[in-house]
C-alpha cells in the first residue's frame, strides 16, 4: 500500500508566500479610489449647485444670441394672401441682478430701462434689488427698443430672441382666427386648432465651443440644428367680407345692445365659410401681449367665447325653411293644402298658441297655403305639417341634413345641437320642432343643413381651411369641397329658394329686400329656454336668414342672431338689416348690383 500525506497542514516556503497580495496594499488601493470619487463627487456638486450661476454666466458669454431655438409658427391669411396672424422677431431682456448691482447705478438704470419699456420704475427696481442671479425684465420687446437697451452696455442684463404673434386686422373675424397667450402659446380659434401645423420644430443650439470658444476636437460638425419654421394657414374667409360683417354686427351691437350676436356667411354650394362674427369680441394683440395675471382674467371672458360654434339654441322660425323642404321632398303635403290658423289650438292637451298678437283666440292668421305658412311665420300652420309628417320621417329627414351632430367646422369646441330620438316624441314634442322648439343647433348646423336644402339638395362639409402651405411655398394639402350626402332634389330645393323669395316679398323678410336681386330670407324669434333652471327665460334669441339669389343657384347664405336686444323685438327689426348690409356688398361685389343700388 502506498503511502497517503495530509498537505493541508504544511506551510508554503518563501516563494510561494511572498505572490499572495498584501492585504494593506489592497486596503491602500481601496482608500486612494474613495478619496478621488468624493473629489469627483464634491466638484460636480460645487460646479452643478455652488457655483452654477458661474458657469451660466460663461455659457452665456460663449454662446451669444442668435437665431432663436424657437421655430417661427406659421401665418394665418385669408383667400387672398392677406395676413391675419403673423409672428414678428423680438427681444426678452433678462438681468442679473446680483451682477448689475456691482457695476452699475441701480436708480439710473430703473430710470432709464422704465422709459423705454414704458413700465413704472418701481417695478424695474423691484426686479434689480432681487436677491438673485436670474430674472425676466420684459419679454418679446420690440428689436428697435431692445438694441438701444444694449447699447448702453449695463452689465448683468442681456437677451434671448423669441417670436411673438401679430394680428394686424385687430379685433376684425378674432373668433375665427384665435389668440395665442404671452407665451405664444395657441389657446383658441385655428390658432389652437391647427397648431399641430402652424407650430415647426424647435432648433438645437451650438454646443461644440469649450470654456475658452474653441472648437471640440471630434466635434467640428456639431453645429446644432435650426429651427424648422411652421405651415401657412390659408382660410376660406375673405378679409374685406370680414370688415364688413364685423362692421354691420357692430352697428346692431351699439345700436341694439343685444347681450350676445353673431354673424355667419357661408358659400352653400362649397360649405366654405366666408366670415364669422361674434360679440362680444376682443383684441388678440392685447392677449399676446398680456401680462399672466391679465390673461387669466381674459381667459374666462364671455369675450373670447365662439358662439357660432359653441352655443347650442333652440332657433324658432328659422328653423320652418327645414320642415316645409321635408314635407315637399316627403310629399306630405303640396303648394295647394291649406292649414287653418285661429290663433290658439288645443294639441296634447294643452293649447298651442301663435306668435306675437295672432297668438290669441280670434285673432290668427286664418286659412294660408304652404307659402303663406313660411311669410307669415304662423306656429300653428308650421305644427300641422310637422304633425303630418310625423316623428320617424321628420327625424330622419333633420338627421341627414346633419342637425344634432357637429359639423366637423375644424373650429375647436363646437358643439353638437340636440334631437330628440322618435321614440321619446309625443305629438307635441314633433309640433313644436316644426317651429324651431324641442330641438337645438349652432349656427354653423343650421346654415349647414339650410345650405344643403337651397343649393340644389346637397349636404357640403363645412369647412373653414382652403390650403396648408409650405415654408417653400409648396402646397402641402389642399382642401376641396366635399359632399356628404343628398337631403332633396333640386324640385324641392327649388321649392324652397321660391317660399323664401316669397317671405321677403309678402311676408316678414321684408326688411332684406334690395332692388334688382331676388333675395330669400326667414325670421326667427325664440324664447329662451334655460335647462339648469328647467323653465323659459323672459329673454329671446332673434335671427335672421338670407340667401341671394334665390332666381337660381344661390352665391352666398347668411345667418345673424341676436340674443335679448333692448332695442327691437323681433328677427325683422334687429337681425334682417345686418344680413341686408353684409348682402349688399357681397352683391355689389359680384356686379349684381350697382354701387348705388337703392335698398327698399
Amino acid at each position: 500500500m502506498g503511502t497517503t500525506y495530509n498537505t493541508s497542514r504544511i506551510p508554503l516556503s518563501g516563494k510561494a508566500a511572498n505572490s499572495l497580495p498584501d492585504e494593506r496594499l489592497l486596503r491602500t488601493a481601496l482608500g486612494i479610489v474613495i478619496l478621488l470619487a468624493v473629489a469627483l463627487g464634491g466638484r460636480l456638486l460645487y460646479v452643478q449647485i455652488f457655483n452654477r450661476a458661474y458657469y451660466l454666466r460663461v455659457d452665456r458669454a460663449i454662446h451669444r444670441p442668435g437665431p432663436p431655438a424657437q421655430s417661427q409658427a406659421g401665418a394665418i391669411l385669408d383667400r387672398r394672401g392677406r395676413v391675419l396672424a403673423d409672428s414678428v422677431m423680438t427681444a426678452s431682456l433678462r438681468v442679473n441682478p446680483r451682477l448689475l448691482r456691482d457695476y452699475e447705478d441701480t436708480q439710473s438704470v430703473a430710470a432709464y430701462l422704465a422709459d423705454k419699456l414704458e413700465v413704472a420704475p418701481a417695478e424695474i427696481l423691484e426686479k434689480l434689488n432681487r436677491d438673485s442671479d436670474f430674472a425676466y425684465l420684459q419679454r418679446r420687446v420690440p428689436l428697435s427698443i431692445a438694441r438701444q437697451i444694449m447699447a448702453q452696455h449695463y452689465r448683468g442684463i442681456s437677451r434671448d430672441l423669441e417670436y411673438k404673434r401679430v394680428y394686424p386686422a385687430g379685433a376684425v373675424g378674432c373668433h375665427l382666427v384665435g389668440y395665442c397667450g404671452s407665451d405664444h402659446r395657441p389657446w383658441a380659434g385655428i390658432e389652437y386648432r391647427y397648431r399641430f401645423v402652424l407650430e415647426g420644430l424647435p432648433g438645437l443650439p451650438q454646443r461644440n465651443i469649450d470654456a475658452w470658444g474653441r472648437t471640440i476636437v471630434g466635434q467640428e460638425n456639431d453645429g446644432g440644428l435650426p429651427p424648422v419654421p411652421g405651415k401657412d394657414v390659408v382660410l376660406t374667409v375673405d378679409l374685406e367680407l370680414q370688415r364688413v360683417v364685423d362692421d354691420a354686427l357692430d352697428r346692431c351691437w351699439k345700436y341694439n345692445k343685444p347681450t350676445e350676436a353673431t354673424a355667419v356667411v357661408m358659400n352653400p354650394n362649397t360649405g366654405a365659410i366666408l366670415a364669422l362674427a361674434s360679440r362680444p369680441n376682443y383684441d388678440p394683440n392685447k392677449i399676446a401681449s398680456a401680462a399672466t395675471g391679465v390673461e387669466k382674467v381674459a381667459s374666462s371672458s364671455k369675450r373670447l367665447r365662439n358662439f357660432c360654434v359653441n352655443r347650442e339654441y333652440e332657433p324658432g322660425s328659422t328653423f320652418k325653411v327645414l320642415l316645409e323642404a321635408a314635407a315637399l321632398e316627403l310629399g306630405v303635403v303640396k303648394p295647394t293644402d291649406r292649414f287653418y290658423c285661429a290663433g290658439v289650438t288645443m294639441l296634447g292637451g294643452r293649447p298651442l298658441h301663435c306668435w306675437g298678437r295672432w297668438g290669441h283666440r280670434g285673432h290668427g292668421h286664418g286659412s294660408l297655403d304652404l307659402s303663406g305658412v313660411i311669410a307669415k311665420s304662423c306656429n300653428i300652420g308650421a305644427a300641422q305639417i310637422a304633425v303630418k309628417i310625423g316623428p320617424e320621417r321628420f327625424y330622419k329627414f333633420l338627421q341627414d341634413c346633419g342637425i344634432g351632430e357637429p359639423t366637423a367646422i375644424g373650429l375647436p369646441a363646437e358643439a353638437a345641437g340636440r334631437l330628440q330620438s322618435p321614440q321619446t316624441m309625443r305629438i307635441r314634442d314633433v309640433a313644436n320642432m316644426g317651429f324651431g322648439q324641442n330641438v337645438s343647433v349652432t349656427d354653423i348646423n343650421l346654415l349647414a343643413a339650410i345650405s344643403a336644402v337651397v343649393n340644389g339638395g346637397v349636404l357640403m362639409q363645412s369647412h373653414v381651411v382652403e390650403r396648408v402651405i409650405n415654408p417653400d411655398g409648396s402646397v402641402y394639402q389642399q382642401v376641396n369641397p366635399y359632399p356628404i350626402r343628398r337631403v332633396c332634389s333640386e324640385v324641392t330645393s327649388e321649392k324652397v329658394r321660391w317660399l323664401l323669395g316669397n317671405a321677403v316679398e309678402h311676408g316678414t323678410g321684408n326688411r332684406a329686400r334690395i332692388s334688382g336681386v331676388a333675395v330669400g330670407g326667414k325670421t326667427g324669434t325664440a324664447q329662451i329656454w334655460d335647462p339648469k333652471q328647467k323653465k323659459w327665460l323672459n329673454e329671446y334669441l332673434v335671427s335672421f336668414l338670407l340667401v341671394a339669389p334665390v332666381d337660381r343657384q344661390p352665391e352666398f347664405v347668411i345667418l345673424v342672431t341676436a340674443r335679448n336686444p333692448k332695442i327691437g323685438q323681433h328677427g325683422a327689426d334687429v337681425a334682417a338689416p345686418v344680413a341686408q348690409r353684409i348682402a349688399l356688398y357681397m352683391l355689389k361685389q359680384q356686379g349684381l348690383v350697382s354701387q348705388a343700388a337703392a335698398v327698399d
